[in-house]
């Protein structure tokens, strides 16, 4: 693990110890985390922006952000202490291609558009879509992190699912929803 990702993997762990933030308690928990985080730069086209929706303790935003310093990523996150923290780790951590947004999906109101949109263990995958579709590009992908209950909650293409050990990547492109 790169030092920016070491040095995000212990700030979490020290806030953890106070706020809760994730299930983690140290870091042989944390590292599949910070991994599953970024598999999908195997797979998935480049991008220049990313709407992370329910940023909550960063994952998979602040990996992705500190991987790929030339992409601008937006943050979604309604819950106080999740923002101050993500707040802090942009004070303390090269991040200021990231910006946080104290807000529910629902209540955001901008005419952002980007290239990437994505989402771990937020809501269900029809529901991030019909919410969150108007922020992205008509070329566009969704990129949602998902387990097994992906099939129940919406129709995919082998094509659209890519998995990894438990984890399914659902990656789908705005144009494919016609």
């Amino acid at each position: 693990m790169n030092p920016l990702l070491q040095d995000y993997a212990r700030i979490l762990l020290e806030w953890n110890q106070t706020h809760n933030l994730s299930g983690a308690k140290n870091l042989s928990e944390l590292e599949p985390q910070i991994t599953d985080a970024l598999k999908p730069l195997e797979f998935i086209k480049d991008f220049k922006s990313c709407l992370d929706i329910g940023s909550g303790a960063g994952l998979p935003a602040i990996p992705l952000a500190l991987e790929k310093p030339e992409v601008k990523f937006i943050l979604l996150e309604p819950r106080i202490k999740r923002a101050a923290f993500l707040n802090y780790l942009k004070s303390v951590l090269p991040l200021k291609n990231i910006e946080i947004i104290k807000k529910r999906l629902e209540d955001y109101q901008n005419l952002l558009q980007v290239d990437l949109i994505t989402s771990r263990a937020v809501a269900s995958s029809s529901f991030l879509i019909e919410k969150s579709q108007r922020f992205l590009k008509d070329k566009g992908y969704f990129l949602f992190y998902k387990g097994e209950q992906l099939k129940d909650e919406i129709a995919c293409k082998d094509t659209e699912c890519f998995m990894h050990q438990k984890r399914v990547y659902f990656y789908k492109s705005k144009e494919s929803l016609c």
